[in-house]
């Protein structure tokens, strides 16, 4: 049997909730073609299986004909190995486009998060990318599942009214206006609980936005005495989550007993009029029992439809949130240029003196940052580094900074973010091996190179301190070590990247003097011949820079060595000495 491997997702043309699962539909025709031939094969052939048996019953038994009995039970068995197989067509296809589905929706909307890059803590809280990997994919995959049987089902509505219409007017007018009437409650059912679920979704999200805060700053809310008050907001959204998830249930539930009552109905229906008939020998006793059996099978394409439309709900309420997600975009353009070969810099600069020339600077604050040297930058306003470290790693695009009298917003950004790092301590350390979470993506692992950056970084105690060294598995996060230990572990993951350009934010601001004494003086050494930036206060860090500059309300006002500073600008002496001076 054809396996189906989920190939490049390609990009969405239109990103509706509509169109987008449309787009799923045409990437996997395949699987969804094949399932409904399979769907159809199956309840079809479940549908002829109550004929037969009557033609059985009624040429065979009741008029005592041993060899048509033998006949048409051959035919059953027949119909019994053909269902069987196509069953297992069917399912298999029902797999293949649920995991087909699931997969290319998890694929895009990966993409998309590194697309967005540093815009996406920005424009869309934790827990909404948290929700669409655990819960809105499994609901997309829901209704390619669903979709092929319930083309079987609608098929094997139209055989059976077909059968009986051709035995008996009135049953057969019965399954071709009673199934319209069903599929009219379930579409007004479906509408309701399609607005519920929005409602739900949205809820969802935001709680688990606030589980994932809650998660992720759990030592800080212990040591400011913050559990309370967050317990106390969880709570709240909890409670409005459980109320909407109530609101859901009840048309869920009606929705689900209408898949049972209805058919249910609908089929003593039939029988009770099949049965009259019979009893007016309008029919005979064979036909009465196919009609019977004609009545119980119409329970399950009912019953598949139902479910189906309760899944295409949900399907839509989450390809709704996926398309909303893939329709962010991010601040500033990305190119696709990964080299110098390949990229296409401003003719100004040529790629080969860029890399060697260029200096980076910024205009709005006056900034200019040595082609090489390690340079200290102390702001007296805390919030200042941020914002201006950002600009010239060119994670937000404003003022107007440049490398090499290029703006930055004319370079490519792949090409900008393998020269320009920026490392903050707020970045991630991700689970796995620790040699690999050290080692800059695309790269092979050196050993003797991490272990100078880790040397440089002060770390090495870390790593002696790890059962598995450099080949120790990390928890996501690094939650099994410490804050000054994650602080130089990304300090050594930055170093042993090489950019030319490092920017640095309070890069020692959790490790105790001797080590910052000792990192300082070690950053020196490691960054020689290349620029180094570095945003602190620490006088220790400061003393070994080779020049250091002051900023004041976003302009600098000071540049010199650490000494001439703290002697010729108060500003800088206040800050640096925190007021102590």
């Amino acid at each position: 049997m054809k396996k189906f491997p989920v190939p490049d997702p390609g990009v969405p043309d239109n990103r509706s909730a509509a169109r987008y699962l449309l787009w799923l539909a045409r990437r996997q025709w395949q699987p969804v073609a094949l399932g409904t031939v399979w769907g159809v094969i199956w309840l079809v052939s479940l549908s002829l299986m109550p004929a037969v048996l009557g033609r059985a019953i009624g040429s065979g038994i009741a008029s005592k004909d041993s060899s048509e009995l033998v006949r048409w039970s051959l035919v059953a068995l027949l119909l019994t190995l053909l269902t069987a197989g196509a069953g297992i067509g069917r399912h298999r296809s029902a797999m293949a486009n649920l995991y087909a589905s699931e997969f290319r929706t998890v694929q895009l909307v990966t993409r998309h998060v590194t697309k967005l890059g540093a815009t996406l803590p920005k424009v869309v809280a934790n827990g909404e990318v948290v929700t669409i990997g655990s819960a809105d994919i499994a609901s997309i995959g829901g209704v390619f599942q669903h979709l092929p049987v319930t083309m079987g089902a609608a098929g094997a509505i139209i055989v059976v009214g077909v059968l009986m219409f051709s035995a008996s007017i009135p049953l057969g007018l019965t399954v071709f206006v009673g199934t319209p009437v069903l599929m009219a409650v379930t579409a007004f059912l479906t509408k309701i609980l399609q607005q519920r679920q929005s409602s739900f979704r949205a809820l969802q999200s935001q709680l688990t936005s606030i589980a994932v805060d809650i998660a992720a700053g759990l030592r800080v809310l212990r040591g400011i005495g913050g559990e309370k008050a967050f317990e106390q907001r969880y709570r709240r959204k909890s409670q409005s989550l459980r109320e909407a998830g109530v609101q859901v249930a009840r048309v869920q539930s009606l929705f689900d007993a209408m898949q049972v009552l209805a058919p249910g109905v609908f089929a003593v229906g039939v029988t009770w009029l099949a049965a009259t008939l019979a009893i007016k020998q309008e029919i005979s006793v064979g036909e009465m029992i196919a009609f019977y059996g004609y009545a119980t099978f119409l329970t399950l394409p009912l019953s598949i439809i139902a479910a189906a439309a309760s899944a295409t709900t949900s399907a839509y309420v989450a390809s709704g949130r996926v398309a909303s997600f893939l329709r962010l975009e991010p601040e500033f353009g990305v190119a696709t240029q990964p080299s110098d070969g390949d990229v296409d810099l401003p003719s100004v600069v040529p790629p080969a003196a860029m890399a060697a020339t260029a200096e980076l600077a910024d205009g709005e604050s006056k900034l200019s940052v040595p082609r090489t040297g390690v340079l200290g930058v102390v702001c007296s306003d805390p919030a200042e580094p941020g914002r201006l470290a950002l600009r010239l790693a060119r994670f937000a695009d404003s003022g107007s900074p440049t490398l090499g009298g290029v703006p930055l917003a004319e370079l490519p950004l792949p090409w900008l973010r393998q020269r320009v790092v920026l490392v903050r301590n707020e970045d991630a350390l991700f689970g796995g091996p620790l040699s690999g979470e050290l080692t800059a993506p695309g790269r092979e692992i050196d050993r003797a190179e991490l272990k100078r950056s880790l040397h440089a970084a002060c770390a090495e105690d870390i790593i002696r301190g790890l059962d598995g060294g450099l080949d120790t598995v990390l928890q996501h996060g690094a939650k099994n070590l410490s804050t000054g230990q994650q602080q130089r572990l990304r300090l050594a993951r930055a170093l042993a990247a090489e950019p030319e350009t490092l920017i640095l934010i309070d890069p020692t601001s959790a490790v105790d003097a001797l080590t910052e004494a000792r990192i300082g003086e070690r950053l020196v050494r490691h960054r020689a011949g290349r620029s180094t930036v570095v945003f602190t206060s620490s006088a220790l860090m400061l003393a070994q820079a080779d020049s250091v500059c002051m900023v004041e309300d976003g302009v600098v006002t000071a540049v010199g060595r650490h000494r001439e500073l703290l002697a010729d600008s108060p500003a800088y002496a206040a800050v640096v000495s925190r007021g102590e001076a």
